[in-house]
């Protein structure tokens, strides 16, 4: 579902941005903002170790995914909105394969606080470094009920036959 979702106006897969992490050369605030980098790779490469004991655990990190764009990208931003049609359609598909209501709020958790982007600004003034946000300050993924059902085999990622940002976008 994540995969097939594309865009009607310009006809571009809304997850392309989202398979690989942003480039820490051109997006390092990118790593000091979210403390818990995560793309598409990264979720398969933890499907394919079996590394999800339930549903839950597999939907926690695309959950931290999608939080983690919203966190760092503009609402409104095509990548904000991105993460939010892949939610819908991630979790539409969750909730339609385990019988279970997979269905989370949108947005953030908790948006950046207004004193840690000025930190950020007077960091980069200053020529000094920001300490990441400790996770519980920047999403609390973990609220979600908990069935504790494997994750199903048809539920894996496909790869997707390609990588990196089109446009020059920074991805998520």
């Amino acid at each position: 579902a994540v995969e097939a979702s594309v865009d009607p106006e310009y006809g571009r897969r809304h997850c392309d941005l989202f398979l690989d992490l942003p480039s820490k050369r051109d997006y390092p605030d990118y790593y000091v903002i979210i403390r818990q980098p995560i793309a598409m790779k990264t979720i398969r490469r933890n499907v394919k170790a079996h590394r999800y004991a339930t549903v839950t655990d597999f939907h926690r990190d695309w959950k931290l995914m999608f939080d983690n764009a919203r966190t760092y990208n503009e609402e409104g931003s095509m990548v904000y909105d991105d993460a939010c049609v892949l939610q819908r359609a991630l979790e539409a598909t969750l909730s339609e394969k385990t019988g279970e209501d997979f269905t989370t709020p949108m947005g953030t958790q908790s948006p950046l606080p207004a004193a840690f982007s000025a930190a950020l600004q007077q960091s980069a003034a200053s020529g000094t470094s920001v300490a990441p946000i400790s996770p519980g300050a920047t999403f609390a993924s973990n609220g979600v009920a908990s069935p504790t059902a494997p994750v199903p085999a048809d539920m894996h990622v496909r790869p997707p036959g390609f990588g990196g940002t089109p446009n020059g976008t920074s991805g998520h």
